[in-house]
């Protein structure tokens, strides 16, 4: 099964396992004990330990004290360096959300957000976004409302970005967005199917036209266990004239 070729056994075995895991397992699979994947693989036990330890490494398996190994839920990448929505950056990705849950609401009384995009009037869009049928996220973005007319009654696609430019022309040319960790709330862990105080990533964002006016506000909660921040980063020199 495996050959001499300069590859520790270890990897060999670490690649065979992630091709089975691909074609015959699926997210929370249980994959068979340390001793059976000796037997299965004619391998030394210390040979099927490292290969699941480079597993857990890259994120594909996980191991739970006196339970097993099962297959890990999938990180996604999420490309913070271009505008877009998430939804438009997964499906580059080949990764598709679908939205198990949306609502509308009008915000009249004092809210922070009027102040970021100066009106008097907001519309919020909460949505349960769900990868593979498996909650992922929660978005909440906020509009003031006579930027987006009757868009509680219209919204009819999946990604919100590709709508407002369709239906209203708008298109994001900058964005602040800031990035932190958090511990899920009751209400969250209860749409995300988690544990209350799980860790969670909460991501807040003010996107802009390109003539710099705010044009919508967002809040994301992401499941961290699902998810990986890619930011670029550039050396700030300064050159002395």
């Amino acid at each position: 099964m495996f050959i001499k070729n300069g590859i520790p056994l270890y990897l060999q075995l670490k690649e065979k396992l992630l091709e089975d895991i691909q074609r015959n397992y699926k997210v929370n699979d249980l994959i068979p004990a340390e001793g059976k994947l000796e037997a299965m693989y004619k391998v030394s036990r210390i040979t099927v330990r490292k290969a699941i330890e480079e597993l857990e490494r890259s994120n594909v398996v996980v191991k739970k004290q006196g339970k097993g190994t099962f297959v890990r839920e999938e990180k996604i990448l999420y490309d913070a360096n271009a505008i877009g929505s998430l939804t438009q950056r997964l499906a580059k990705q080949n990764k598709f959300l679908s939205t198990k849950s949306i609502t509308f609401e009008i915000i009249k009384d004092e809210h922070f957000v009027k102040d970021l995009l100066k009106c008097e009037t907001l519309i919020c869009i909460r949505r349960t976004r769900l990868l593979n049928k498996i909650p992922f996220a929660l978005m909440i973005n906020y509009f003031d409302i006579n930027t987006v007319p009757n868009i509680e009654h219209k919204l009819d696609e999946d990604s919100l970005y590709t709508y407002l430019k369709k239906e209203y022309n708008i298109e994001f040319f900058t964005a602040e967005e800031t990035v932190e960790a958090k511990a899920a709330n009751k209400s969250e862990a209860k749409k995300l199917e988690i544990e209350e105080g799980t860790p969670v990533l909460s991501l807040h964002r003010l996107s802009s036209d390109k003539k710099g006016k705010a044009v919508e506000y967002s809040d994301l909660v992401i499941k961290s266990d699902m998810y990986k921040h890619k930011i670029m980063l550039f050396s700030d020199k300064v050159t002395n004239i």
